[in-house]
């Protein structure tokens, strides 16, 4: 559904600030989140039929929620740490919004506090900190973990983060063949990072939020963003029922700054044969941060491209990380696969400058190559670039 944007006036300055969600189930009634199933007739599971809310350890799970909505403290925007309209994943902003995150998890759960090395999170790129943030939600409330990022779910994230609008699935299968169960999709604007999105789909969702859908007289609306957030998407009468997730975002591609959205699918049936980023791999990622103070590991490269070269095999270049992690980044790891999502290790390079090259010339002539990029430095290795693909010369 189309989001609603409003104006939040604090002092003598405007700003705008809009959210929107959608949930995937049956029947589709005056909700803040779309619903629906991949086919007529098809079973539907919402957020609150099944799943791991029976395993759920702390904390509030759907159908529960916060007794009220909580504006944040500190509040990290409006004249707080975190600039305004504009993409902020700053160590100061974030830290702000984890202690705002941890007075609502106090205020409203009674849970313990968010936890996350903030060095090695911010690290990552900006869709890997949507997934793990996400992810942490989850697995904190003793939920399990949504499995992965695919290619196919990243595209169509980045589609509805830069429509400004809810993420849509038009594909009743993933890539590999998984049908999917039924799927929620979540959009933010003007939040300043995907933290700061978080904090308002988790903690300000309720009536009285930015959450437009959300009123007095459309309370079912409440909640949307939290319900897709700490969802069951799958069925348990399925073979190899898993989640997958998508994200995406755009740094200041409307007028109230930085957007950021998600989808969370549930799948039955073989492992996606796109994936790119695991919550396995997070996990290994989030533990090589130095605990948040000193050196940490390097962000992972920019603007990674493929292309194919006109003597033989593939040219890939790259731009540095946004941050080397404190030291000085050393070389490159390169990762190539047949199809996306199985790249392994193939090759290091040696380059400290902040444009790199590589030629693989043993890729054979025609065939399509996958590759991704990971800088290092003293610390280890960064988390995995964005994954790229050409046809070899």
């Amino acid at each position: 559904m189309q989001p609603k944007f409003w104006k939040t006036l604090i002092g003598s300055s405007v700003f705008l600030l809009t959210l929107a969600a959608s949930v995937v189930a049956s029947p589709v009634t005056g909700a803040s989140a779309r619903l629906g199933v991949p086919a007529p007739g098809a079973s539907s599971i919402t957020p609150s039929q099944t799943g791991d809310q029976a395993t759920a350890s702390a904390g509030l799970v759907p159908p529960q929620h916060p007794s009220k909505s909580l504006s944040p403290t500190p509040n990290f925007l409006y004249g707080g740490s975190c600039k305004e309209s504009a993409l902020d994943d700053s160590g100061t902003c974030n830290t702000d919004v984890v202690k705002a995150i941890n007075d609502a998890r106090s205020t409203l759960e009674s849970m313990p506090a968010f936890s996350v090395n903030l060095s090695a999170f911010e690290a990552m790129t900006v869709p890997q900190q949507i997934f793990v943030a996400t992810n942490l939600e989850r697995t904190d409330r003793g939920l399990t973990p949504v499995v992965g990022l695919t290619t196919q779910l990243d595209n169509v994230a980045q589609t509805g983060a830069a429509d400004n609008t809810d993420p849509n699935l038009s594909s009743s299968t993933l890539s590999g063949g998984a049908s999917v169960t039924s799927w929620g999709s979540i959009w933010a604007g003007g939040t300043a990072n995907p933290l700061g999105s978080d904090y308002y789909w988790m903690y300000d969702d309720g009536t009285s939020s930015p959450n437009g859908e959300c009123t007095t007289g459309s309370e079912s609306a409440c909640w949307g963003h939290r319900n897709v957030i700490l969802g069951t998407f799958t069925s348990s009468g399925c073979s190899q029922p898993e989640q997958y997730m998508g994200t995406g975002y755009t740094a200041s591609g409307s007028s109230y700054g930085p957007a950021f959205a998600g989808i969370v699918v549930g799948a039955c049936g073989p492992t996606p044969t796109d994936v790119v980023f695991t919550w396995a791999r997070a996990e290994q990622d989030l533990k090589g941060g130095g605990g948040g103070t000193g050196t940490t590991v390097p962000g992972a490269p920019q603007d990674v491209r493929a292309a194919s070269s006109p003597k033989k095999g593939v040219v890939l270049s790259w731009q540095a990380p946004a941050s080397n992690g404190g030291a000085a980044i050393t070389g490159y790891e390169i990762f190539r696969g047949r199809s996306a999502g199985t790249e392994k290790l193939y090759a290091t390079v040696t380059c400290t400058t902040s444009t790199c090259s590589y030629t693989n010339r043993h890729a054979h002539s025609k065939k399509m190559f996958f590759y991704q990029v990971a800088a290092e430095n003293s610390q280890g290795t960064g988390p995995w670039s964005t994954e790229v693909s050409a046809q070899a010369g």
